[in-house]
């Protein structure tokens, strides 16, 4: 029931586009065929992503209505770039999360992913007793964005 509950409130309802008019003329590169702007893409995802998965898990935290001292894991998935210490490390920082929190990212698996992250959050959940798992996808699409 638990997890049903779960399927039927993950979806996507609207896409967004991150990258504004403003960005995109700061960054001319961006809309250059083969033009060089992987490190701003990269500089930009690493900083947005968590920030916009931290606005998701704070709405889902809040709808949970229990303190987020209770999360034991978090799971983190975005196809957004990837970097070292990873989104979720910066995730839990955002959140407050004690940094004993157990976490577990997905990187590059794409749509694949959010069904993924489900499973994985399900066992932990089922093999852990007492578990409260966050699971957190997070995307931006400047990486793959060609003007």
């Amino acid at each position: 029931e638990k997890f049903k509950r779960m399927c039927d409130k993950s979806m996507i309802k609207k896409r967004y586009m991150y990258l504004t008019e403003e960005i995109l003329k700061e960054n001319p590169g961006m809309c250059a065929y083969m033009g060089n702007s992987l490190d701003a893409r990269q500089d930009m995802v690493v900083v947005e992503v968590p920030k916009l998965g931290k606005e998701a898990a704070t709405k889902a935290i809040k709808e949970w209505g229990q303190p987020k001292s209770k999360i034991t894991h978090v799971v983190f998935c975005t196809t957004s770039g990837v970097d070292m210490p990873g989104a979720d490390y910066q995730l839990t920082k955002l959140l407050g999360l004690r940094p004993s929190v157990k976490r577990l990212m997905m990187y590059q698996q794409g749509c694949f992913a959010g069904g993924t992250v489900l499973r994985v959050a399900k066992d932990l959940a089922e093999n852990n007793r007492g578990a409260r798992v966050l699971v957190v996808c997070s995307e931006i699409t400047a990486v793959t964005f060609r003007g």
